[in-house]
Formats: structure tokens, C-alpha cells, sequence
């Protein structure tokens, strides 16, 4: 079960950082798409995510990586749902206005963290 868990999240991270790695358009697209729905399930989504790293960080040998990850995650959902919808669109349409180049790092960024879930299991 971790490993397909594993898997999925691996594989789910690659393809999204490849789609925005090869267009960046993707990312400001989702961004401007965003609505309360869709902001409480992607936030719902980070912190569960996190939990099930932290969970999983108990039972493999890179276990300070994916606790790291793991509450790395569940502050993020914790921080969206804190601050709200209209705070967090705001400060997702600035970081998706920018420049290309950090469009394509956070998505080269992406496909590691990806490697490094699916080389973990």
C-alpha cells in the first residue's frame, strides 16, 4: 500500500512539473481557473498528503526526507487554509505572473522531488 501510495504521488508530481516545465501558460491557466472548491480540496489535499509522508517516513530508510517533506506539506495546507481563498489567489496569480524561468525552476524542482519519491520505494 505505501509503495503504490508512493508511486502515485510520484508519478502525479513528474507529470503536472513536466506539463509546466514545457509550457508555463499550465501553471498561470490553474491559477487564474481557482475557485473555493477547488482551493479548500487542493489545501484539504496538501495536509493529507503530509500526513501520509509523515506516516510513511516511519517505515523507509530516507525517513528525514519525508518527514521533512511531510511537514513541509501540512504547513502549506495548513497556511492556505489560514490565510483564505482571496489571500492565497492573490499570492498564486503573483507567482504565476512571473517570469518564465521561475515558472520552469519550480517545475524542475517538481521532477525531483518526484525522482526522489519514486526512487524511494
Amino acid at each position: 500500500m505505501t509503495k503504490l501510495i508512493l508511486w502515485f504521488l510520484g508519478l502525479a508530481i513528474l507529470v503536472l512539473s513536466i506539463a509546466v516545465i514545457a509550457r508555463p501558460r499550465i501553471a498561470r491557466d490553474m491559477t487564474e481557473r481557482l475557485n473555493q472548491t477547488g482551493y479548500a480540496v487542493s489545501a484539504w489535499a496538501r495536509v493529507t498528503i503530509g500526513l501520509i509522508l509523515l506516516l510513511i517516513g516511519d517505515t523507509h530508510a530516507w525517513n528525514i526526507l519525508f518527514n521533512v517533506l511531510g511537514i513541509l506539506m501540512v504547513l502549506t495546507g495548513t497556511y492556505m487554509l489560514f490565510i483564505g481563498f482571496e489571500r492565497t489567489k492573490a499570492l498564486s496569480m503573483r507567482i504565476s505572473a512571473s517570469s518564465e524561468t521561475v515558472l520552469r525552476l519550480s517545475g524542475a524542482i517538481g521532477v525531483l522531488l518526484a525522482l526522489l519519491l519514486l526512487s524511494a520505494t
